[in-house]
């Protein structure tokens, strides 16, 4: 079973498009945040933690690590994520639709972004190296969360539309914690201590 776990809550306004920037940290109310869904996470009984290697996900690893004596094993670059190029310190909120269709059509040329199939292919695979006998947790990023929505609908081809149309239907928080049995499965989100399906 693996579990994961968007980081939590940063000292950024949550619309500020974060990508890959390694500089920004949790916030106290973060810190309070991953202790308290670290506890959520006992009943669990995890065995190993994997993170995405960007400082608000590693501290958020170490935090839930720490308090349920749980080893994080590696930082591993396909949790990173997406890298937005020159959106990144942006707020999502007052992107012009125009810039918005400009990107997701060509974020590389446009924005020196990362192209979407090598993010999407990163995030395969990821889930496809995972031994869900074992239960793990790993600590990723909002993006990376909807990539993978979308490779469990689709393993072989890159949607754009519907990956951010997912965005939309399902607005995920800080903290919030999902779960995919195998490669196979819908994603999972944990509401009120089940797991709901999702489907994709």
């Amino acid at each position: 079973m693996l579990l994961l776990l968007r980081h939590s809550y940063t000292t950024k306004k949550p619309d500020i498009i974060q990508g890959t920037d390694n500089t920004i940290g949790l916030s106290d109310f973060g810190r309070v945040q991953a202790a308290n869904v670290a506890a959520r996470l006992k009943p669990f009984n995890l065995e190993y933690i994997v993170s995405s290697e960007i400082r608000r996900a590693q501290q958020t690893a170490e935090i839930v690590a720490d308090a349920l004596n749980i080893p994080i094993i590696t930082y591993d670059s396909r949790l990173n994520e997406y890298n937005y190029g020159t959106l990144t310190g942006h707020s999502a909120k007052e992107l012009s639709p125009t810039t918005l269709q400009k990107f997701l059509v060509n974020p590389v040329d446009d924005f020196d972004a990362e192209p979407f199939e090598n993010a999407f292919a990163r995030v395969g695979d990821f889930l496809e190296s995972i031994d869900y006998k074992k239960n793990i947790l790993a600590v990723t990023h909002s993006t990376i969360l909807y990539l993978m929505m979308c490779y469990l609908e689709n393993k072989t081809e890159f949607n754009v539309g519907s990956c951010w149309e997912k965005r939309r239907i399902y607005p995920t928080q800080n903290c919030d914690v999902f779960r995919i049995k195998n490669p196979e499965s819908d994603m999972q989100i944990l509401r009120n201590n089940y797991f709901c399906k999702m489907k994709t």
